[in-house]
């Protein structure tokens, strides 16, 4: 009665004391409804909490942390806890694929709730026929693991026939492969086919039909040589020394070692050349004594002198590189700047040569040096027609007159052997520093010296034949060159000495072994004694040394 008082309208009348006192009833009543309804909320959502809390305990406890936070990541993507644990052991704890299999059946629920709206708003013969389905899909939902377990084994063949495609393909690549190296090392008719391919290569016989089919199955051998060529057909690259010869050592080069060591290096490689020598020690003192200068610091590798002392000798120019030389290639010049200049390199390298100068091998290239000097000198006088043209002194024609007087008749052309003198090393040629001449074979070797004496005077056989016996004449033909005894061997023939058929004679800078007349094995110097007899009825060699 009161509540169709408190909603009906109020009569334009004074409220009663009754009618008062319901409605502070009703007040009192609402009030503790929503106090009520408020406080059963928050009592939920603690419940839910609590019941969180307790499910992830459970969890960590019965299956480890991992699986735990699994389940929980399962859990906040809104999946039931029972089947995130589910699908967490049927993917064998993968998380991306559990949420696969969650997410094909998470429309379970919602068919459930559209199918019983349908049901209560549908007519009753609809509503029997849809009850009776939705017994059907419920039985079908009961069966939820097994649901789970039929995707799982459909995603696991479909994996597997993802990998059964790739490896045919793979087996297709290495076919095509091994069919490319065979077509290109075919050297024979027959082909054995390592394929297992039903064509066969051309140039081989056809099989019987009778014969049974061959075995598809590669052995472990088919299987390697495939590989091979593989790789012979991608890998087109040339392999590097370290890949090919891994435990071989290389020396360093020289340009990654420090300015110091290669300083010392060259200066140890140039010290034969005694120009080269001379040269850099004067260019490298003119820099130190005047770095302002910039003549001393350009060097113009066009020049004659520097092409023929500098450029070509063997740790001459990496010297000047290592000194903070730079290569101007526009020019064709190397330069020194002026802040590249360094006092120290310069006093290491300039006392490096000054030292060079002390050894052996210097004061030998310093000898040789003024020998072939002596020879350019001695070969302007060889009676050509240019010296001719200038004149000899009458005293010096009589004397090659005289020596040209003992000489024998030259054989005529085609019989005879042609006899060569060469003045000094061949490589520092020497103009008019060669001469020929027809001799037969029972001259002697004097009939030579008078030869050679009336071509470039008496000065060369007293050299030769003087007691000091600054210069020798040497056998060329004989390896190790061997020096002949003119005084021994003045009476001996050409075919005896080893000259004919043919003779190449030398005129060399004796050693002090040849010059001291010393005895033994080590007589001759650099020269040596060793070898065998050259020419029919030719002696040996120790018997003319």
């Amino acid at each position: 009665s009161w509540r169709q008082e408190t909603t009906s309208p109020l009569p334009n009348v004074h409220l009663s004391t009754k009618t008062f006192e319901q409605s502070s009833i009703v007040h009192r009543y609402i009030n503790i409804a929503s106090t009520t309804k408020t406080n059963t909320m928050v009592f939920k959502k603690f419940t839910d909490r609590l019941v969180s809390a307790g499910t992830t305990a459970a969890n960590t406890l019965l299956h480890g942390p991992e699986q735990a936070e699994k389940i929980r990541q399962l859990e906040s993507m809104g999946f039931p806890t029972e089947r995130a644990r589910h699908a967490l052991n049927a993917t064998g704890g993968d998380v991306d694929r559990a949420a696969e299999l969650l997410l094909l059946g998470a429309n379970e629920p919602q068919q459930y709730q559209q199918q019983q709206q349908q049901q209560q708003n549908a007519p009753p013969p609809a509503r029997a026929a849809m009850s009776s389905s939705s017994v059907r899909n419920n039985d079908h939902q009961n069966a939820g693991p097994a649901v789970a377990a039929h995707n799982d084994e459909q995603m696991r063949r479909a994996i597997e026939e993802s990998m059964w495609v790739s490896q045919q393909e793979e087996a297709r690549q290495l076919r095509h492969a091994e069919a490319a190296s065979m077509k290109n090392n075919r050297k024979k008719k027959e082909v054995i086919d390592l394929t297992g391919d039903k064509k066969k290569a051309t140039g081989t016989k056809k099989n019987n039909t009778n014969k049974p089919p061959k075995n598809n199955v590669k052995s472990a051998a088919a299987i390697n040589a495939g590989k091979a060529a593989a790789s012979r057909t991608n890998n087109n690259q040339k392999k590097t020394l370290n890949q090919t010869h891994p435990n071989v050592q290389l020396p360093e080069k020289l340009s990654n070692k420090t300015k110091e060591e290669q300083i010392l290096r060259c200066a140890n490689r140039v010290k034969p050349h005694v120009m080269a020598v001379d040269t850099l020690l004067r260019v490298l003192t003119s820099v130190r004594n005047t770095p302002d200068n910039a003549k001393f610091r350009i060097i113009d590798r066009t020049n004659g002198n520097y092409i023929a002392f500098v450029r070509d000798t063997p740790g001459a120019e990496d010297m000047l590189l290592a000194m903070n030389y730079r290569m101007i290639s526009c020019n064709n010049e190397l330069r020194l700047e002026r802040h590249m200049v360094d006092d120290a390199l310069l006093y290491l390298g300039i006392s490096a040569l000054e030292q060079m100068r002390t050894t052996d091998e210097y004061k030998e290239g310093k000898r040789l040096r003024g020998f072939h000097a002596e020879m350019r000198r001695v070969a302007k006088g060889n009676g050509s027609p240019d010296v001719q043209r200038g004149g000899m002194t009458e005293g010096e024609t009589a004397i090659r007159l005289g020596f040209l007087s003992k000489c024998p008749k030259e054989p005529p052309e085609g019989r005879g052997a042609w006899v060569n003198v060469q003045l000094g090393d061949v490589s520092e040629k020497i103009v008019g520093g060669s001469v020929k001449r027809r001799f037969d074979g029972d001259d002697t070797l004097e009939d030579v010296l008078n030869w050679l004496g009336g071509s470039y005077g008496n000065e060369v056989l007293e050299k030769i034949r003087g007691m000091r016996r600054e210069w020798c004449l040497c056998d060329l033909n004989r390896y190790p060159i061997l020096p002949l005894d003119v005084e021994k061997h003045g009476k001996k023939t050409l075919q005896y000495l080893g000259l004919f058929p043919s003779g190449k004679l030398g005129v060399r800078l004796s050693d002090d072994a040849w010059r001291d007349r010393k005895e033994g094995s080590d007589a001759s110097g650099g020269f040596g004694i060793h070898g065998s007899a050259r020419g029919l009825g030719a002696a040996s060699r120790s018997m003319l040394h």
